[in-house]
């Protein structure tokens, strides 16, 4: 099983929380958007990921679901264990939604 140790997605998480709202607007050449559907990556697209992109790609859907269980409060370990089980699932399932799988994780 790959550890995902709670320190790397505290920072993940902190981040990408810390992330001014316009940020990835301003990013983006004027005229041009870059938009992007969660639900359209598959577990293969995620684990294709490596270092930030991984982190943010995590943080975000960490993000997304605590957002529909309307809450704001997070517990750091429960995270990391959330985050290791779905690194798992998706090596065992490279074709699989990426965000479906997470979501049914997290519950």
């Amino acid at each position: 099983m790959f550890k995902f140790g709670a320190s790397v997605v505290a920072v993940a998480v902190t981040a990408f929380l810390s992330l001014p709202a316009g940020s990835a607007i301003a990013a983006q050449p004027q005229g041009e958007k870059d938009i992007r559907d969660l639900r359209g990556n598959s577990c293969k697209d995620v684990m294709r990921l490596s270092g930030q992109d991984r982190d943010i790609a995590l943080a975000l859907a960490h993000g997304y679901v605590l957002g529909k269980k309307g809450t704001t409060k997070y517990e750091i370990e429960v995270l990391a264990q959330i985050t290791d089980k779905f690194i798992d699932y998706c090596l065992d399932n490279p074709k699989a939604n990426a965000l479906d799988a997470f979501e049914k994780i997290a519950r």
